[in-house]
């Protein structure tokens, strides 16, 4: 009885202090009914329901606008907490670390096909909007993309390992800018927008301060100041993830909000998913054979599910990272999301599923790690007046994720007596570094060893510690080394070194004034659904609603005597990408403004065969070469109806 009384006290004591919360849960329940509603009354009237579908959005989120003003003081306090934040500097170094080798990986692996489509004709360029009034100044060849390539691998290196770093990612940034959007100018935007705008905010923000070479020359500056402590958490290091954290609000916001708002929920509760899902499907299907490792079509109610799952997922994105709890959901959320595309419509944005480690706490996560691998503390004793000592323990420090070795000055009695180390002797300690755990000691080249256990980056090389005759050598010259230090040998009184306190600087006003802008700019490219832009766009809506049949583009060559020539057309669209390659075609063969009349069309259909057939060595004797708009249903089941249609939209003479 009294834990039923405690408990009816405690919802009683909740109710009153959140009572709108409550008042506006009990509320929602009238849209789920709204919407059922609007397909029993109206089960054939498309236009109709797509209105009422934008009424009931607008009703959720004048109902969501509501509830903030009335908790307002909640709501400014979540936001100042959010934005006032502290971390730890390795959560903004492991970002970097996958970020700029994210952009090194994506860079070599798609070598030769940015140097390729650079050497695709000119007249095949679409410019994306941002990027026109550059491009169109400067070139793009074989050659400046070659070295650009290089240029880049070396610098987003460099940048990821943390060498010059705010330099690297500067010129990561640039370089990225050409390189990476030499693949955007060819009829579709590969969306990886934001390995710019990240390394763009990581140019600007102290992402070097652990785990980096630039970590390990400043470690021995403040070594030779008689500072041997790390930065410690702050500010400087959370601001800049928060702004990351945003940026992917909005990457997912914009695509939720236009499949509500073009398609109402139709987008989840008719057939649409299914034909998107066929869609994707057919098109790998005809490029490499691919076929789903999960069928979604057979479960029209998972289907459905999935589908206002992933709207509500994308809608909700920006508001879960201001709460540390729902943070974790929305980072869980959104690998699970992507992951299960990939494996349903073979769509799996691995450049920014990379990007996700920016939501975890890597700092408790290591630490974790460390205390169950390393269960008992190390200590490792080092001399505190020589500077070469203070230094090699400062390098230590700098890649010490685990936490599980704690460094003593042995000059220092106060802290041997705290760790119960005064056992050692003292004459020892200062000649020679020691590693001691529990009542075992080892000093010198051996203590490296036992150190080095503690410490993932030297993992690779332990090793070849312990095989003949690298011992013996590095034994010798650990003692070479060790006696010709120039350090005090008197035992001498030395202060306990404090964390050093980094208060954000001047220039994390022009990370503000950066983040601030892609945010407002990707917001207004998103709000108006510009997805062909270069270096802001709105991510792929996909928002359209599909039918059972799709088209695509078949190419016939002929010879002079219009006997057909061998030729496949899936190897050009598998290296291309068979949606560029079509979104292409649609820019070649569809009227713009750039493709307005007949003799400029006739020009961009020769570029674009030229293209296709340059490696083709059979195909020299072409004469002349038929476009066919071919029409095939998208359903696996009907693929041997296919094709539907097949009409002749261009004949090129050659």
């Amino acid at each position: 009885m009294e834990f039923n009384s405690s408990l009816k006290e405690q919802i009683q004591s909740l109710y009153k202090h959140h009572k709108p919360v409550f008042f506006h849960a009990y509320f929602a329940l009238i849209w789920p009914i709204a919407i059922w509603l609007m397909y029993l009354l109206f089960p054939n009237q498309v236009a109709t329901r797509i209105q009422l579908s934008r009424i009931i959005f607008i009703g959720i989120c004048i109902q969501i606008l509501v509830l903030g003003v009335q908790k307002r003081t909640h709501v400014l306090k979540t936001i100042r907490g959010y934005f006032t934040g502290t971390t730890y500097p390795i959560n903004l170094a492991i970002f970097r670390i996958f970020l700029f080798g994210t952009i090194f990986g994506e860079v070599n692996h798609n070598f030769s096909k940015i140097v390729w489509l650079s050497e695709f004709p000119k007249e095949l360029l679409v410019l994306p909007l941002g990027s026109r009034w550059l491009f169109s100044h400067i070139p793009i060849n074989a050659a400046l993309a070659q070295t650009n390539c290089w240029l880049l691998i070396i610098c987003s290196f460099t940048a990821m390992i943390g060498l010059f770093t705010r330099t690297s990612a500067w010129l990561t940034v640039i370089l990225s800018f050409y390189v990476l959007g030499i693949p955007q100018f060819f009829g579709k935007v590969d969306h990886y927008h934001h390995l710019l705008w990240f390394g763009a905010i990581l140019a600007l923000s102290r992402c070097a301060d652990v785990l980096s070479l630039d970590a390990v020359f400043m470690a021995w500056k403040r070594a030779d100041r008689g500072q041997i402590e790390p930065p410690g958490i702050s500010r400087v290091y959370a601001l800049p993830l928060r702004f990351v954290w945003l940026l992917f609000g909005i990457i997912y916001f914009f695509p939720g909000f236009h499949k509500l708002w073009k398609s109402g929920f139709d987008w989840a509760f008719t057939d649409n998913l299914k034909y998107q899902i066929f869609s994707k499907w057919l098109e790998w299907y005809q490029v490499d054979g691919w076929n789903p490792v999960l069928r979604l079509d057979g479960y029209p109610a998972l289907s459905s599910l999935a589908a206002i799952g992933s709207i509500c997922f994308e809608l909700a994105f920006i508001f879960l990272v201001f709460l540390p709890i729902t943070r974790y959901i929305a980072a869980f959320g959104g690998l699970l999301l992507h992951n299960m595309i990939g494996l349903v419509m073979h769509i799996k944005f691995l450049l920014l599923q990379t990007c996700y480690v920016a939501f975890f706490d890597w700092h408790t996560i290591f630490h974790w790690i460390g205390h169950r691998l390393f269960p008992i503390d190390m200590y490792v004793v080092y001399d505190g007046n020589c500077k070469l000592c203070r230094r090699t323990i400062t390098t230590l420090k700098v890649f010490d994720i685990f936490g599980r070795l704690t460094f003593v000055n042995a000059l220092n009695d106060e802290t041997l007596t705290t760790h119960n180390l005064l056992w050692l002797d003292s004459q020892a300690l200062l000649a020679d570094m020691h590693a001691v755990l529990q009542r075992r000691s080892w000093k010198g080249y051996n203590a490296y060893r036992v150190i080095g256990a503690r410490i993932p980056i030297f993992w690779p090389i332990l090793p070849l510690l312990y095989v003949w005759p690298i011992p013996e050598i590095g034994k010798r010259i650990y003692r070479r080394v060790a006696d010709s230090r120039t350090c005090s040998l008197i035992k001498a009184e030395i202060p306990e070194t404090k964390k050093r306190n980094f208060q954000p600087p001047i220039y994390s006003q022009a990370l503000t004034v950066l983040a601030v802008l892609l945010i407002i700019g990707n917001s207004l490219l998103g709000l108006t659904e510009r997805t062909a832009g270069w270096p802001l766009a709105c991510y792929p809506t996909f928002s359209e609603i599909l039918g059972p049949q799709v088209e695509n583009l078949e190419v016939v060559p002929l010879s002079a005597t219009g006997a057909l020539l061998t030729f496949d057309l899936k190897d050009f669209k598998k290296k291309m990408g068979p949606v560029k390659f079509n979104s292409l075609a649609k820019h070649v063969f569809y009227p713009t403004k750039k493709t307005k009349n007949a003799i400029d069309k006739e020009q961009h259909v020769s570029s674009l065969w030229q293209a296709i057939s340059r490696n083709h060595p059979t195909l020299q004797q072409t004469k002349s070469v038929q476009f066919y708009n071919i029409t095939r249903w998208s359903d696996p089941e009907k693929r041997s109806e296919n094709p539907v249609a097949r009409s002749l939209i261009y004949e090129l003479k050659l």
